[in-house]
């Protein structure tokens, strides 16, 4: 996994990490519930910003690191959104703990103090994990062909995708797989915890 420190080569990083990106494609599925679906803490900071990875981020810079994937994240300083930097195969991923994952809303990179970029993700795919080494695409029921699914047109407006079915999962990773100016990114998860 790629930890987003200051000073640390994420070029290096995220080539050791991509290397040893597998995914695998699962038969059905038991078939899960939330009946209190709600935001898992992207945007409030319940999660935690050590709990976000990056395969890259612009010029290593920070200020376009992993804690600015953050839905509705403003500038103060820096990037509102995470952005990667000449990755062939982008991806942010965040630590969930042990949830029933339903949905994501995703935004474009938000105003800049230095000025404004119309750049975000146009179409991205979603894989999940327990143990952030071995991942599964989410599919369409019966497929093992990753879903594409269609992202942002501007830089604010958020879109919510709702998967076909809800899953349990600690690790979620959107991968980026086309992009508008560049691939930068502001999300949230929707789900529930699992009740013990």
């Amino acid at each position: 996994m790629v930890k987003a420190a200051p000073g640390d080569d994420l070029i290096a990083l995220r080539n050791k990490a991509f290397a040893s990106f597998r995914t695998q494609c699962r038969g059905k599925q038991d078939i899960l519930e939330c009946s209190d679906v709600g935001p898992l803490g992207m945007e409030d900071g319940r999660i935690p910003d050590a709990s976000i990875t990056v395969s890259s981020m612009w010029r290593n810079w920070a200020h376009f690191g992993p804690t600015r994937a953050r839905l509705n994240l403003e500038a103060t300083r820096g990037s509102a959104a995470w952005c990667n930097y000449r990755d062939p195969n982008p991806w942010v991923q965040v630590d969930l703990g042990s949830v029933i994952i339903t949905d994501v809303i995703t935004q474009g990179r938000g105003d800049y103090i230095y000025g404004n970029f119309d750049q975000w993700v146009t179409d991205f795919k979603v894989a999940f994990s327990d143990d952030g080494v071995d991942w599964t695409d989410v599919t369409n029921d019966g497929s093992c062909s990753p879903m594409k699914f269609p992202g942002n047109s501007d830089r604010n407006t958020h879109v919510t995708t709702t998967f076909p079915k809800a899953f349990q999962a600690r690790f979620l990773r959107i991968l980026p797989t086309r992009c508008h100016g560049h691939c930068c990114m502001r999300f949230e998860v929707l789900g529930c915890t699992i009740k013990e």
